[in-house]
């Protein structure tokens, strides 16, 4: 019918001629369709043990997730333990050279509770050894297994890897990651360090231990905030007048509590 439109039939001649063409046409249209078809079929399976080949170095605990491809196009479905390996996942995926996009219906295996959750998240985090204990400043919460976590720190590769040992907690559907990277400046880091010694250095805290000292100072840019949990008003008291004794700082924010204020 395409042909009648571009090319009106004057005679019997010209008509058999259209219709030996529109045959020659189809039969080279069908034979070469298989043959496309096939190679598209190929490449959609290199590229699936390509995928196939890039995760198999994750230790999923069990079932694997599925992975499909079609058109260059890759789907992974399943469910995983973890959000850092769903995310690992997918950027193992994205490597694979030949795919068209990467399409992810993947999920995370629920905690038994946000209760539990947080918990094992704390545990992650208080045992992160790179934090400093004065100086960086972490606060969370847990709801419907997605983990808010907020404060400050010094570092940004240590901030990035605070993080990714939370991701990798079972059960975390997603990170909510509110921290702030403090500048990196020397003017902070001596008032810091002026302010942690000018705090430290009072009797009244002779008793709590370094490893886990109950005030922390975190400065940005010269504005210091305190935060932490004392036990008793004078320390609360000798805290502030220690931290605004030190030349420097442009603004104090105090958010230290006393212990029987805390719930």
């Amino acid at each position: 019918m395409r042909s009648q439109i571009r090319h009106p039939m004057r005679n019997v001649r010209s008509a058999v001629s259209a219709v030996a063409a529109g045959i020659a046409v189809s039969v080279i249209t069908l034979a070469g369709a298989p043959r496309s078809l096939a190679q598209g079929t190929t490449a959609d399976a290199d590229i699936r043990a390509a995928v196939i080949k890039q995760i198999s170095g994750l230790d999923y605990g069990g079932r694997r997730p599925t992975v499909t491809v079609s058109g260059g196009a890759i789907m992974l479905s399943g469910t995983v333990s973890s959000l850092w390996l769903k995310e690992e996942t997918i950027n193992r995926a994205l490597k694979v050279p030949g795919r068209t996009s990467v399409e992810s219906e993947l999920t995370i295996a629920k905690a038994e509770s946000d209760q539990k959750l947080a918990a094992e998240v704390i545990k992650r985090i208080s045992s992160f050894d790179r934090l400093s204990p004065v100086y960086d400043d972490i606060t969370g919460s847990v709801k419907n297994g997605v983990v808010h976590i907020g404060g400050a720190m010094t570092d940004e590769k240590n901030l990035r890897d605070l993080v990714e040992r939370v991701a990798k907690v079972k059960g975390v559907q997603a990170i909510d990651n509110k921290i702030t990277l403090l500048p990196a400046n020397r003017s902070d880091d001596q008032l810091r360090v002026a302010i942690a010694n000018a705090i430290y250095r009072n009797p009244e805290f002779e008793q709590y231990s370094m490893v886990n000292p109950p005030i922390k100072v975190i400065v940005n840019n010269g504005y210091v905030t305190l935060t932490g949990i004392v036990r008793s008003d004078i320390e609360k008291i000798k805290a502030h007048e220690s931290a605004a004794s030190v030349f420097g700082i442009i603004k104090l924010d105090d958010r230290v509590r006393l212990a029987k204020d805390v719930r």
